[in-house]
């Protein structure tokens, strides 16, 4: 007689997470299921309901830690600048670049309500340390939040007509160089 599938090991939730995140990078969002994702890490069909109530619950844990990623991505990049606006246009960059390079997690972040959106929150801390003089720090993050996310979505869908991911880039950090401009007179 031969072993059943084991109930549980050791890391299923992760395995479970990590499966997602695969299955919606091939084959896109609308293939995920519960029962595939069981199959990928050879559990029963019923393995995943111990950690997830529904699919609703499992999307919102992927989307969860690609937010994560994004922030820490944005964080770690901005730390390279050497002045706080460089920082806030290399962070803004960043975020440009999780779009590029990781499409199917940055459309399911904002496909979801998020408890949390902690993209928008590492912005905001960085605006904050530019010192902006007459300038609310979340209205500069939001306005430069804005920015590269319309580029980013305007590009994802070809709408922006640029012939490189490299036009795109120096696009936008010279929109986010202008911008900074504009909040940094007095007036």
């Amino acid at each position: 007689m031969a072993d059943p599938k084991p109930y549980h090991h050791g890391k299923l939730r992760e395995a479970l997470l990590a499966a997602a995140l695969e299955l919606i990078r091939e084959q896109g969002l609308p293939a995920l299921t519960l029962r595939e994702l069981a199959r990928r890490a050879a559990v029963s069909h019923t393995a995943p309901y111990r950690h997830f109530k529904d699919k609703d619950q499992l999307l919102a844990a992927v989307a969860d830690a690609a937010c994560k990623r994004l922030s820490d991505r944005i964080a770690y990049h901005s730390l390279k600048g050497y002045s706080p606006k460089e920082c806030l246009e290399l962070g803004a960059l960043a975020y440009l670049r999780f779009a590029f390079d990781r499409p199917a997690e940055f459309q399911l972040i904002f496909s979801l309500e998020l408890s949390s959106n902690s993209a928008k929150d590492a912005l905001d801390l960085l605006a904050r340390a530019c010192k902006f003089p007459k300038h609310d720090p979340t209205t500069v993050a939001l306005s430069v939040w804005a920015l590269i996310h319309g580029t980013a979505e305007l590009a994802r869908t070809s709408k922006l007509r640029f012939n490189s991911r490299k036009e795109t880039l120096e696009f936008t950090s010279s929109s986010i160089r202008t911008l900074l401009a504009g909040f940094s007179t007095q007036g």
